[in-house]
Formats: C-alpha cells, sequence, structure tokens
C-alpha cells in the first residue's frame, strides 16, 4: 500500500502530460492547416487574375500619363488603394527615375496616380470586373523626355503584375 499512492500519483502526472502534449500537437495541427486553406485561398484568388495593358499614351508636357487596363481575369479589382503602380522613366536629360507612384482618390497631383474612366462597367460601377477596362491617369515630375523609351508596371494586392513600355512624349 506504501507503493501505490506513488505509483497512483506518477501514473496520474504520466496521464496528465500525455494528455497536454497530445493537445499541443493537436492545436499545432491545427494551426497549420488553417494557415494552408488562407494559402490556397489567397493562391486560388492570384491564379484567377489577369491584367493586359490595352493602350499607353503621354500627353505633349511629358508629365501626365494613361495607361489602359483590362481585367482578363475572373477576380475583380476592388481596392485601388492597395495596387501598385511603378513608374522607370527618363527625363529630358536622361536621367533615369524609379518610382513608385501612391493611389490618390483626390485630384491628382504630381507623383500621384488615379482611376479614369470605366468602360463596359455595367455591373459594380467603380470595380475592375472581368471583361472590364479602367485608365489609369499618373502624373510624374519631372517630366518624361521626349524620345525616350519608358515603363510602366502595375502590381495587385495579390502580386499580379502587368508591365508596358510607353514612349516619350511627341
Amino acid at each position: 500500500m506504501e507503493n501505490g499512492i506513488p505509483a497512483l500519483l506518477i501514473a496520474t502526472i504520466l496521464m496528465l502530460s500525455t494528455v497536454l502534449m497530445a493537445r499541443g500537437g493537436f492545436l499545432g495541427a491545427d494551426g497549420i492547416n488553417q494557415s494552408l486553406n488562407q494559402s490556397e485561398v489567397r493562391h486560388g484568388a492570384q491564379n484567377r487574375t489577369t491584367l493586359t495593358i490595352t493602350n499607353t499614351a503621354i500627353d505633349p508636357t511629358g508629365a501626365n500619363i494613361t495607361v489602359t487596363v483590362r481585367n482578363d481575369g475572373a477576380t475583380p479589382i476592388t481596392a485601388f488603394a492597395q495596387v501598385d503602380v511603378m513608374l522607370q522613366y527618363f527625363d529630358a536629360v536622361s536621367t533615369r527615375y524609379d518610382v513608385w507612384v501612391p493611389y490618390t482618390s483626390g485630384a491628382l497631383a504630381a507623383n500621384t496616380w488615379t482611376t479614369g474612366t470605366f468602360t463596359n462597367d455595367a455591373f459594380q460601377p467603380g470595380i475592375l470586373n472581368t471583361g472590364e477596362s479602367v485608365q489609369i491617369l499618373v502624373r510624374v515630375n519631372p517630366v518624361a523626355g521626349r524620345t525616350t523609351t519608358n515603363l510602366f508596371i502595375i502590381g495587385t494586392e495579390r502580386g499580379v503584375t502587368a508591365q508596358a513600355n510607353f514612349a516619350g512624349p511627341p
């Protein structure tokens, strides 16, 4: 009997520690499973997102660039504040500028971009759905130089990018 109580205590401690370790393993496996599910959803949305640049134009001053982007994927673009616009361009003396241009929902100022006219925007106005196009209006300072070849890059919040070259002003 004198060995029974300590043996019972040791058995209880062993069972309790086994249950706690198993619970920790199950919680860890559940956390990994949830993370994989979220990753799968994110990658699925990314795979269903396709942007195509259909037109680029620049005004004679070299400050205002207009790029038309069409959504050829199945995922709509809803949060334009989370869309990145980057430019690589040259000024009149061939100085190269690599700039990230922030979005503005207000008036277009120097080194900002905003959305312009939506085309075929019958469903959910202001959201770039499948088959719809939007004009991206960018204003840069210093201005792009004449006879230069420049690069426009757009990236969605899901990491999908599209890019196109555009010439300097005429």
